[in-house]
């Protein structure tokens, strides 16, 4: 498992072998981190490295009690690892997602062949050539979004978009590929069946409840229902398989909380046990298992602790705890988190999560630190979060609300329209009022913090709500989608970005007004309150001259600003050091201004 080791601020590999108690893995370095990992085998471990989650330092391997026996492989590029052929246990199918020798646009598939003689040498490159097996492309004139493999591995399907839309593509045994009539939009695949012509799908039906079905792509036609919700959308759904007989035996998606749903008696009887056994209030899930299916890990968590990992023995029904993250946190000490619905001012039923500090007087309102969260089509959900439990902390009451075309809903919930920023805007603002109503939140000590998306609607808050909040923070924020609609379609490498968001927002050029209602940059002389702007230099995903045109407008319209812009930092801070003092001017903002 990966493990992050605060000492040199990095993420490292820890193994264990549960026969000897024999360690292994590779250690946190200040230079890098692990992000994914995958075996090939018993013996060999590969993993992907990056650095503060800026630069992709490809693909990595080691024995697993040997980390000084490293190789390193694909120098640059962004990898997924999509696991290994069940009849070549030698071989690694890896996704190149961005290619450098493509500028960064989506590559494709290699098959290498993990076996090659490393001879025992030290920090070895492997040249690619000397390694890869097979290259699969996909469809042509299209950029791959998603592979799946069937249930031996074997590359089966891939849905890929061109300028019009994403479609999914079935693999022939000849390699090449055919198109299936499926709108990914109402039948998204989630997985491949025993028979691997057949396909699990998230369909939607004709009143927009998700269901869980079987689709034959060389018959099309659909299976029966195998489960269904009628409120919350499974899209993203990981499903799991029984290692011996190949069979669908559940699957995990987030209804307010994580989420196990198992089809056979024995899961279920296990899930009971382990919720019988395990603390009240928890959520348990089986994150993976042995290949004979006896041996599980369990990772345990709950609103107040960020989880612990178990070893559940089936034969014995015994459970063994191995790990605990951040076990210094006193679980007595941190903020209960609540579920609340709320209602929009056109009667749209969302939800949202209140996280109360440990000695919050429920008869008193309290000052309130408003969170939404980051991504248009993000969502939150109950449990740990480190950002709440650190307001709660200093006494602040926590609003999460979700807005309409957030993820994780079902269609008739709240993902029409999807992508109204103004709407989306109006949604957050209903639910802080909606707290004030409920003497949850003191309207006189309100304020709006958010990344990424979520900092686009702080800013959204102080332009366009004067009076409900004293002051805003915004973290990697966009502020002026129009010049990101034009900076994604002269730099994107495959235009994929702009093609989404020309489909999903129109086009500037004929809709002006639109982008210029949901700009806040442009509404900067009605913003009456104290803004803190950060932003990280480095960031590829929100481009930091939006913070630093915004800091400009602020300063000209004589608003008080602050800023923090953070060299060596991306989408995001991921140094220790920068947290820390992004964190200590939060609060240092907030005592002064709420």
């Amino acid at each position: 498992m990966l493990i992050p080791d605060r000492k040199v601020d990095g993420v490292g590999l820890f193994v264990q072998e549960f026969a000897t108690g024999k360690l292994g893995g590779f250690p946190a370095s200040k230079a890098y981190d692990l992000s994914s990992y995958r075996w090939s085998g018993n013996d060999r471990i590969f993993f992907s490295v990056r650095s503060d989650d800026l630069y992709a330092q490809g693909l990595h391997s080691l024995p697993w009690d040997k980390p000084a026996k490293r190789a390193k492989h694909f120098p640059i590029y962004v990898l997924k690892i999509l696991g290994s052929p069940r009849t070549q246990p030698n071989h690694l199918i890896i996704w190149v997602r961005e290619s450098d020798a493509k500028d960064g646009a989506s590559g494709d598939l290699q098959v290498i062949n993990t076996s090659y003689d490393f001879g025992g040498r030290k920090m070895l490159f492997v040249r690619n050539e000397d390694i890869i097996k097979q290259t699969i492309d996909p469809p042509a004139k299209t950029t791959a979004k998603h592979w799946f493999v069937d249930r031996d591995n074997e590359v089966r399907y891939v849905i890929a978009s061109s300028t019009d839309d994403a479609h999914c593509y079935r693999r022939e045994k000849n390699g090449t590929w055919t198109l299936l009539p499926l709108d990914i939009e109402r039948d998204t695949p989630l997985g491949v069946d025993a028979s691997p012509n057949v396909i699990f799908l998230a369909h939607h039906n004709e009143q927009g409840v998700c269901e869980l079905v079987r689709y034959d792509t060389a018959q099309g036609r659909y299976g029966p229902v195998l489960h269904t919700d009628e409120k919350y959308d499974f899209r993203g759904a990981t499903l799991h398989y029984s290692v011996s007989t190949m069979e669908l035996i559940g699957l995990s998606y987030d209804r307010p909380s994580p989420t196990q749903v198992w089809f056979r008696q024995q899961e279920t009887a296990w899930q009971q046990s382990l919720d019988a056994t395990l603390p009240a209030n928890h959520v348990n899930m089986i994150v993976s298992r042995s290949e004979d299916g006896r041996r599980m890990l369990v990772r345990s968590s709950s609103d107040r602790h960020p989880g612990s990992l178990y070893l559940f023995e089936s034969d014995t029904n015994q459970l063994k705890k191995l790990a605990e993250s951040a076990s210094w946190l006193p679980e007595h000490l941190l903020g209960e988190v609540r579920l609340m619905t709320y209602k929009t001012r056109d009667g749209l039923k969302l939800d949202a999560y209140i996280t109360l500090p440990a000695n919050h007087d429920t008869g008193k309102p309290a000052p309130t630190i408003v969170l939404p969260h980051g991504n248009p089509s993000g969502r939150n959900v109950w449990g740990y979060d480190p950002e709440s439990q650190f307001f709660a902390s200093r006494g602040y009451v926590v609003f999460r609300p979700s807005h309409r075309g957030a993820s994780g809903y079902s269609a008739n919930s709240n993902l029409k329209p999807r992508m109204d920023f103004r709407q989306m805007h109006d949604d957050v603002t209903d639910g802080v009022r909606a707290l004030i109503k409920a003497g949850i939140a003191d309207p006189a000590r309100i304020a709006i913090c958010g990344g990424s998306f979520g900092g686009y609607l702080a800013v959204c808050g102080a332009a366009f709500e004067p009076g409900l909040y004293k002051c805003a923070i915004t973290i990697a924020g966009i502020f002026d989608w129009a010049r990101v609609m034009k900076e994604a379609r002269a730099n994107d490498p495959d235009s994929s970005r702009y093609d989404y968001l020309l489909r999903e927002l129109g086009d500037p050029k004929k809709h002006q007004e639109k982008f210029d209602a949901m700009s806040p940059i442009l509404s900067a002389a009605q913003i009456k309150i104290p803004v803190f702007i950060v932003h990280g230099v480095e960031d590829q995903v929100a481009d930091s001259g939006q913070s630093h045109r915004l800091a400009k407008a602020l300063a000209k319209a004589g608003v008080p600003c602050e800023t923090m812009f953070a060299s060596g930092e991306a989408h995001g801070f991921a140094s220790l050091k920068n947290r820390v003092e992004l964190f200590t001017r939060i609060e240092s903002f907030l005592k002064k201004h709420l």
